[in-house]
């Protein structure tokens, strides 16, 4: 072999070496991480969506049933996590609402826990009285809910009543229903059933005071009645005081206290006491109040009976 070729085989052992040591390095280094796995960022954590609240108005202590409500004192607007069927998201439409149940400090306040229809528009010591109402009666039936009328009423001739005599019965009195239409709204007609041509009233619901309702059911039954509108700025009433005052049917104990003569001013008891048509007709003479004796008073002579006039009281011996 000539000297040329060793040194090319010398050459290419060389190279041989060196190739199967870059090989050797290669293999035993671990492979890196794709670029794109390196670069790209850990997914973040979805953010939590926001809670959606409700207004719901709760009540702030116990209300028992009956209890008028004062919406400043006695409700508050929570926020709840779901939207309450039947309640309510304000304070304003509960103003001088009646609860019809107890309700417990923070429970919601529904529609179905107040009283509904006519008792809630009652004002205190008022009761609603119907009173049988034609075209005549009502004006022409241009009498609606919530307007003022004045009760006029008319007695004929009769055993009871010595001559004819029509008056002022009863003055500034709020009307409540005239036929089916009310101050608390249409009457609701039954599901499925066809609308009905609209009927002529017959009744008329009158808010009256409590101490009135006896001489209106007396006019109404011995008499006839007479509803007259009112203009909505007319306040001018009669002055009771100018005239004889009428004295109850039931005779007054001879031996009430003070405090008890003056609860016989309250308008339950001068209901209680009762009216006569002998004294509403006011042609009759009145005859004095009769007292009941005394408890413990001698059944035989001595006996006092009080009389009283107005105000005024007087004990006379009989």
């Amino acid at each position: 072999m000539s000297s040329l070729s060793k040194i090319v085989a010398g050459m290419l052992l060389v190279a041989g070496l060196v190739l199967a040591f870059i090989a050797w390095r290669l293999a035993s280094v671990s492979p890196s991480p794709p670029a794109s796995a390196v670069s790209a960022p850990a997914p973040a954590a979805p953010a939590a969506a926001p809670v959606t609240l409700y207004p719901v108005v709760v009540a702030k202590a116990p209300m028992p049933a009956g209890t008028r409500i004062d919406t400043a004192k006695m409700l508050a607007v929570a926020q709840w996590q779901a939207a309450l069927s039947g309640g309510y998201q304000e304070l304003a439409p509960l103003e001088g609402a009646v609860t019809k149940f107890d309700i417990a400090a923070g429970d919601p306040i529904l529609h179905s826990l107040l009283a509904q229809g006519l008792a809630r528009e009652l004002k205190q010591g008022e009761r609603a009285v119907a009173i049988a109402v034609d075209e005549v009666v009502g004006s022409g039936h241009r009498i609606t809910p919530g307007d003022w009328v004045d009760v006029f009423f008319m007695i004929e001739k009769g055993q009871e009543v010595p001559g004819a005599q029509a008056r002022l019965l009863q003055a500034q009195v709020r009307v409540l229903a005239y036929g089916k239409a009310s101050v608390d709204g249409p009457e609701e007609k039954p599901a499925g059933q066809p609308g009905v041509p609209n009927q002529p009233a017959k009744t008329a619901v009158l808010a009256v005071p409590v101490e009135q309702v006896n001489e209106l059911m007396l006019a109404s039954r011995a008499g006839r009645l007479q509803l007259a509108l009112r203009p909505v700025d007319d306040d001018g009433v009669p002055d009771a005081q100018l005239f004889v005052q009428r004295n109850p049917v039931l005779p007054v104990r001879a031996d009430l206290t003070p405090a008890q003569r003056d609860a016989l001013k309250l308008a339950p008891n001068r209901a209680f006491a009762g009216e006569s048509l002998a004294q509403l007709d006011g042609t009759t003479a009145i005859a004095p109040a009769r007292a009941a004796p005394a408890r413990g008073a001698n059944p035989g002579g001595g006996r006092t009976v009080e009389i009283l006039r107005g105000d005024k009281s007087e004990r006379v011996r009989y």
